[in-house]
């Protein structure tokens, strides 16, 4: 063992500066792509995702140059392979179609980090995108582990592909009540409300059913991403208030029992 350290000194040096100097190589790439962002006034939209296959092709060309440092020829092996390596080959084939899958995916923008997503009904927010798999952080915080194969051939809903987004709150009020009146007292609602966005969109009420102990409205306003949930509680408290000031009511259902004797 010693005569083999002593004798494979030179390739185990090599070996060792070619690892750090790999290492370095990916930093500064990494920083070189970040800064040239920067300098067009735009920032890396997807970091963990390009570093991670920045990281591969480093690693890539790592591994030849170390194959060439210790004379590794890899021909005998994969010429020997043989009836081995149609086995070998049908067990990676679902791999390399994540793989190249997962390229599609990341060059067509059909996912990006960051982005709330719904893909083949699993909704959440995207953590990663890697070789073989999207990893999509749920609301409830489960992480999961999407093929790429999937998210290629499959449906994506994109929920905020701009900087709003519609939303649309289901109003009822009773029977009693002056439609015209509850109308008004609804798109005021909308208009006093400071988180609800009114420019560059359209905002409105539209009638929607009479219903067993109501009737019932749809309030269609747009919101920004960063304020949704507030602005949802906002309006609906404000509706409410505004609907207590002017003695309109918000009915719960009622059953009517008539008795015979």
């Amino acid at each position: 063992m010693k005569e083999w350290f002593l004798n494979s000194w030179d390739e185990l040096l090599l070996s060792v500066i070619t690892i750090i100097v790999g290492y370095i190589i990916y930093k500064y790439v990494v920083k070189i792509i970040q800064k040239s962002l920067k300098a067009f006034g735009k920032d890396l939209k997807a970091p963990k995702t390009v570093q991670f296959f920045i990281g591969i092709i480093v690693a890539v060309f790592v591994i030849l140059i170390l194959l060439s440092i210790w004379n590794v020829d890899l021909l005998p092996y994969i010429t020997g392979l043989g009836i081995s390596g149609i086995v070998v080959g049908l067990a990676l084939q679902e791999p390399l179609a994540n793989f190249v899958s997962g390229l599609l995916v990341m060059t067509t923008r059909k996912l990006f980090e960051g982005e709330v997503v719904d893909v083949n009904g699993i909704s959440g927010v995207v953590n990663e995108i890697r070789i073989n798999h999207s990893y999509l952080r749920t609301f409830d915080g489960k992480l999961v582990l999407i093929p790429n194969k999937t998210v290629w051939s499959g449906t994506v809903t994109k929920f905020w592909p701009g900087p709003v987004r519609r939303v649309t709150m289901d109003v009822g009020v009773s029977y009693d009540s002056d439609l015209e009146t509850v109308i008004k007292l609804l798109q005021q609602a909308i208009e006093e409300e400071p988180l609800v966005v009114k420019e560059g969109v359209s905002n409105f009420i539209a009638f929607k059913q009479f219903g067993s102990s109501s009737i019932d409205f749809t309030v269609y306003f747009w919101v920004e991403r960063s304020t949704y949930f507030d602005a949802v509680n906002a309006l609906a408290m404000r509706i409410k208030k505004i609907f207590d000031e002017n003695g309109v009511e918000i009915p719960f259902t009622q059953i009517v029992v008539n008795m015979k004797s």
